[in-house]
């Protein structure tokens, strides 16, 4: 059997597990991405200080080691992306599909308002709230960090999505569905990887200023 047949057939016969590893595949690639370009601009500073040649023809220069990464941080991505979002997003796109069928204006932009107000906010709280959870927090800090980025990551996500989304659910088949916004995802978790590291302001912090 040819790779591309066994391609269609997975995707026919397991929908779910190769949404499921497609999307977390890509979720944890784009982290995998954000931390060598964080090791290489270390690289690069350090060479600065050192006054040693650096070649800025290349984006990622440095030959990084295993050690150099965040492991933790890209196992909580593998987790999230496998075993939360993938599953969650398989099953919202089948489910809206069976509800609204066809590619009429209407029905687009029904989708389209569907997805991003109702499915978008329950996941960037789950997806800041599980990462908080697997970090180890304490159950009554578990929202912190999602309340002091909820806002600006929905309104982000809005700027990103809207146009994304218009286009997938206007001409992707229902079968790729969850494969095209995983290859969107890959930009999107960039975005969500930096939004993640922004250090929160304390309250008491921001009354001062």
């Amino acid at each position: 059997m040819s790779f591309s047949k066994l391609k269609s057939a997975v995707i026919k016969f397991r929908p779910l597990f190769f949404n499921s590893v497609a999307y977390g595949s890509f979720y944890t690639g784009a982290e995998f991405l954000q931390q060598t370009y964080n090791i290489n601009q270390k690289e690069k500073a350090a060479a600065v200080l050192n006054k040693t040649p650096v070649n800025s023809n290349k984006l990622f220069p440095g030959k990084f080691k295993l050690e150099d990464y965040n492991v933790p941080v890209l196992r909580r991505y593998l987790t999230y992306g496998y075993f939360l979002a993938g599953p969650i997003l398989h099953g919202w796109y089948s489910w809206l599909d069976k509800m609204f069928k066809g590619t009429a204006p209407k029905i687009v932009v029904t989708k389209l308002l569907c997805d991003q107000f109702i499915l978008t906010p329950p996941l960037v709280v789950l997806f800041f709230t599980s990462m908080s959870f697997m970090e180890g927090k304490k159950t009554e800090n578990l929202l912190d960090e999602c309340k002091a980025k909820f806002v600006k990551t929905f309104a982000t996500s809005c700027i990103f999505w809207l146009p994304v989304q218009f286009v997938n659910f206007l001409l992707i088949p229902p079968s790729f569905r969850v494969l095209y916004v995983s290859v969107a995802s890959f930009c999107w978790v960039n975005i969500l990887c930096h939004l993640k590291r922004t250090p929160i302001v304390p309250a008491i912090e921001l009354k001062t200023k």
